[in-house]
């Protein structure tokens, strides 16, 4: 990829020769570093670079004189420029470009006012998300400004990425999607933040309904996926959504889920996917801890610690783990509360902080800060605590460490200061009544915020905290507080504070932006030439008969460290039938069902796996009359635990019963790309208790919702919101069979979405039974059925055809 250095901006200090190509490496005015190649020919420099701006050409003479022929100084730079390759005036990450809520920015604002003083733009969109700061652009996940609890404004609430100029404030795109198929409400839309990736320009958002999108910076979409149609993704409820994160180049983001094959479940697990960050390829995925107390949004770090670049997070089992950040492979975890953990972990040296604020394992207290040696391996819960503080709740807001202080903002809303290396409690500072945001540190100062409107700049040292500016945000209309569960974003010498109802960027309109450097991460252990550890890419695919992928083979040494790619010699593995083998090279062949398993790699002495579904094109019917013991169509994404074979009127049905967990499930027949199909099925519902189930079909996001406690047939697609929603009477009985059959037609930019349902001994009505409009259409999405199982319910013979 070929980018032209600003010469202005960045001074080329060497130039080394590495086989056929020649790298040089220079360092910004913001100490930023970064790694130049090219091969020897005449033009530009390629380079990793993606700057926007027009430069001149710098000539490979003038970068020859600069050569140093030493190996030995080549490897020092890949590793100064795998440590360093951030810039203190982006703001990348919810937390700033260490990922641990501290700005090197100098000269920051000490005091603002609502009447102007110190604020240089305001927007009326707001949100609960951090804000991220890239190359003079700030973008904001949220919700769209339409009112929820207006009839008529109601079918507008879509969730949105917002792109503004950071200078001005002024629009420059934005992107309004749907929320579909998940338990999360309105007010809690757009809660993960986004990340930004400083070498492509892209960024990443996580949506409340699993959408995992790349943008350009300019607005394109470069790629997405559907956690929860392709994965398994189980929707948090109360808005907890992960925000993604960049390192090197992978995307990885975290979430519980329930798959297929042996991520299949029954219960949950918290996984890790590592995407990659350019193409969207699944290049790994690894999962930590025990079974899920909680759907969680704990953000992982990454960090270098002990030679080893780890990624580190707090789990829905109420542990914190850390992995190999290249490999996913887990390297140690440490068990604290008996619910999940929210609060992000911060590092100082070979130290780990974080907390919880729930019942801890080992005693009756509620919340605990805790210490953790970070050099030990498998589960050091024993082991390896350094210091904890039990009783306080600090569930929510992640903490900040810096010059041997450890800032800790409660739930209560006290801002607690202990010294980092004992533990031992410096002083407190009361912010309010309720500790959301995370502290920044910046120039001296903290920033840092309270849910009720409050925006506090302290001063902090050993002995005391002095307040500096206090200032009180009411709402945009009526007579109460605006809301703050974001935590302030810094760049360029702006601070950035995001309320329910606006955003606002502060800073002095005539000063001058400086910034000390980003410290180093401590240098990783020399790569060793031997292969310990290799993946298959990609991990995971989905592909129609006649499409075929292309794998490559990862080798990492012991210590993670990345060797190589190359080509491997497949072999088809366990379930995966209809395909054909060359090189490597897997492609689907016709097929009359569907089948899934893996692909399997010998390599270096060692075994890789990668996994594929292959699904036949339409018409697809399951009677299910071939199925016993637990087994479910092997494509079908969650379906496992949830449904099981059973006989029933003489033949095989698939029966949900009522256990432990959610009682709502929303099973994936296919890929999400799908559109313009019919998807048809046989449903029952037993009465146990006084209670029938709700169960119903889906098609493109849409649901079709047979509600048997008050015998009514909806379309919906968004349950708490209700965002587009038609309802009616409809009248059936337990152990009866019905068909239910819907489709979604697009016209004229409006989605028409219609069903039909009749008692299954009777003839097909030539009339719908419902329809419903929807002007923000779902243009795709994958077949499905949904239950909320409240008794023993029953589908058979689905069906999903191209029939009008």
């Amino acid at each position: 990829m070929k980018v032209r250095a600003r010469a202005k901006c960045w001074k080329l200090r060497h130039l080394v020769p590495e086989g056929r190509n020649q790298i040089a490496w220079g360092v910004s005015p913001r100490n930023s570093v970064r790694l130049f190649t090219r091969q020897p020919r005449r033009g530009d420099i390629d380079s990793n670079d993606h700057g926007d701006a027009a430069a001149p050409r710098l000539s490979q003479r003038c970068l020859i004189a600069h050569a140093a022929p030493f190996r030995a100084l080549l490897f020092a730079i890949a590793l100064l420029v795998c440590s360093i390759q951030v810039n203190a005036a982006d703001w990348t990450h919810w937390r700033g470009p260490e990922q641990n809520g501290v700005s090197r920015e100098l000269g920051l604002i000490s005091d603002w006012s609502l009447d102007g003083k110190n604020i240089l733009w305001q927007s009326p969109i707001g949100g609960r998300a951090t804000p991220i700061v890239l190359d003079g652009r700030v973008y904001l996940n949220c919700r769209t400004n339409a009112n929820s609890a207006d009839p008529r404004e109601r079918i507008h609430v879509r969730e949105q990425v917002v792109c503004r100029d950071a200078a001005s404030g002024k629009l420059l795109w934005k992107d309004e999607f749907n929320v579909f198929q998940t338990d999360i409400a309105a007010e809690r839309v757009g809660w993960a933040s986004m990340a930004g990736d400083r070498e492509t320009g892209n960024v990443y958002v996580h949506s409340v309904c699993g959408l995992f999108r790349c943008y350009s910076r300019d607005g394109d979409l470069v790629w997405e996926h559907s956690l929860l149609e392709e994965y398994g993704k189980i929707s948090g409820f109360g808005g907890r959504t992960q925000s993604p994160i960049v390192d090197e180049d992978r995307v990885i983001i975290s979430f519980l889920a329930a798959n297929w094959g042996e991520t299949r479940g029954p219960a949950p697990k918290h996984f890790y996917y590592a995407f990659d960050k350019r193409t969207g390829k699944l290049l790994w995925v690894s999962a930590v801890g025990g079974r899920p107390h909680d759907t969680n949004y704990s953000v992982p770090i990454v960090k270098v610690i002990g030679g080893t670049r780890m990624l580190i997070g707090g789990n829905a089992d109420g542990g914190c783990y850390a992995i190999n950040a290249r490999t996913g492979v887990p390297i140690w975890g440490f068990r604290m509360s008996k619910r999940g953990i929210n609060a992000s972990p911060v590092s100082d040296g070979k130290f780990v902080y974080i907390a919880h604020g729930e019942d801890n394992i080992d005693n009756r207290e509620f919340g605990r800060i805790q210490c953790i040696d970070a050099s030990g391996h498998r589960d050091v819960t024993a082991t390896h605590s350094v210091w904890r503080i039990d009783g306080i709740k600090a569930g929510y807001a992640s903490l900040l460490v810096q010059d041997g202080m450890l800032y800790v903002v409660a739930d209560t809303g006290v801002l607690y200061a202990f010294d980092s290396k004992s533990g031992q409690k410096l002083w407190e500072h009361n912010l309010g009544t309720m500790g959301r945001g995370s502290p920044v540190w910046a120039d001296g100062k903290l920033y840092v915020t309270e849910v009720h409107g409050n925006v506090h700049i302290l001063r902090p040292n050993r002995e005391k905290c002095e307040a500096l500016s206090h200032v009180y945000i009411p709402a945009s209309t009526g007579d109460s507080y605006d809301g703050i569960f974001a935590s302030p974003a810094i760049s360029d010498g702006r601070v950035y504070i995001v309320t329910r109802d606006r955003t606002i960027c502060l800073g002095s309109i005539d000063g001058t932006q400086n910034s000390d450097s980003v410290p180093v991460q401590p240098q990783e252990t020399v790569a060793e030439s031997k292969v310990a550890h290799i993946k298959l890419v990609p991990f995971e695919t989905t592909l129609r008969p006649g499409e075929s992928v292309e794998f490559e083979v990862r080798s990492y040494d012991k210590n993670g460290r990345f060797l190589k790619k190359s080509k491997p010699k497949l072999r088809q593995f366990e379930g995966l039938i209809a395909s054909k083998v060359t090189s490597g090279r897997l492609t689907a062949l016709p097929v009359e069902r569907e089948s899934a398993g893996s692909v399997l790699v010998e390599q270096f002495g060692l075994t890789a796996s990668a996994r594929v579904r292959i699904s036949p094109r339409l018409p697809w019917k399951w009677d299910f009359d071939d199925y016993r013991d637990g087994h479910v169509p092997p494509t079908w994404i969650r379906a496992f635990g949830k449904l099981r074979p059973t006989i029933v009127d003489e033949s095989t049905a698939m029966l949900s019963s009522p256990g432990k967990g959610r009682p709502s499930t929303y099973i994936w027949l296919g890929d999400p790309s799908m559109n313009g199909y019919t998807i048809q099925a046989d449903v029952m519902s037993r009465e146990q208790r006084r209670r029938m189930s709700n169960i119903g079909i889906t098609a493109q996001r849409y649901n079709l919702i047979l509600k048997g406690n008050t015998s009514r047939l909806e379309i919906q697609s968004w349950a708490p919101q209700l965002r587009m929603a038609r309802e009616i009477s409809f009248r059936w009985d337990p152990d009866v069979w019905y068909t239910m059959k819907m489709r979604v037609e697009i016209r004229d930019g409006h989605a028409r979405v219609k069903g039909k349902v009749w008692d299954r001994s009777k003839k097909e009505p030539d009339a719908l039974t419902i329809e419903a409009v929807d002007p923000h259409p779902n243009e795709q999405g994958s077949p499905g059925l949904y239950i909320y199982t409240l008794a023993d319910c029953y589908f058979d013979n689905v069906l999903v055809t191209r029939e009008q």
